[in-house]
């Protein structure tokens, strides 16, 4: 299993950056995980459109899901050119309800609402979902795969539930949003370290960054809780 980092920022890209967008690859399956602004044409740099068969949105926040709104005018005309014949499938929350219209556009998606009842079979993937915390429906997902697990947390608050859904993860991919002292529905770096801690992840990656913050910043505080731990940078790539 590869995840190659597309995205890493949040709410907003900075220079040259792009918002969350997650390409999980095991032999000839890819899943796109988070689907935010500026992650279509970084796609594009592994794989042609007309691969694109998979998607999942771990929820409907602009920064995770902003390039769907392009993608489905592409899909469209690719439709109607005769470059695809089937629409792509798209597992995400069922709310805010008036997101989810927006992706009823022209049948190019085929929607599938996540609940914590969802267990996927994608190839080789075996893939499962956890509630999490934050303003709106949101999800961590788990990749399990050949005895090796990969879990991304999604945006959220700390909550005990991430800790036993990570458990034992080979690689952890974990919103770090914030610094220490700072308050927002999301972690801060520490809590992304101490949540990987006391779930004995052996890696650690933390996402979802604030482009004002400087990757030495998330590095320091990371550093403080565990040894094996990156900032995610694009077209990072890991391998489980």
């Amino acid at each position: 299993m590869k995840l190659t980092i597309l995205g890493s920022h949040g709410p907003y890209p900075g220079a040259d950056g792009a918002c969350s967008g997650y390409l999980v690859e095991d032999d000839d399956v890819n899943v796109l995980v988070d689907c935010g602004s500026g992650i279509i044409g970084r796609y594009q740099k592994y794989h042609d459109l007309k691969d694109l068969k998979y998607i999942i949105l771990t929820h409907l926040h602009s920064d995770h899901m902003a390039d769907m709104l392009v993608l489905r005018y592409a899909l469209d005309i690719m439709m109607k050119k005769g470059y695809i014949d089937e629409p792509v499938n798209v597992y995400c929350p069922d709310e805010p309800s008036k997101v989810v219209e927006e992706l009823k556009f022209n049948d190019v998606f085929k929607i599938k609402h996540i609940d914590e009842e969802l267990k996927l079979n994608i190839g080789n993937f075996t893939i499962t979902f956890k509630e999490m915390v934050h303003p709106v429906k949101t999800f961590a997902v788990k990749f399990d795969t050949c005895g090796k697990t990969f879990v991304f947390s999604s945006d959220t608050i700390y909550n005990d539930k991430l800790i036993s859904f990570a458990n034992n993860a080979d690689l952890f991919l974990c919103d770090g949003n914030l610094l220490n002292g700072e308050k927002g529905p999301h972690l801060t770096a520490r809590q992304a370290a101490e949540i990987s801690k006391a779930a004995h992840c052996k890696k650690l990656v933390v996402t979802h960054l604030w482009p004002q913050h400087s990757i030495e910043e998330y590095e320091k505080e990371v550093s403080e809780v565990v040894n094996d731990a990156s900032i995610a940078k694009p077209f990072e790539a890991y391998f489980v």
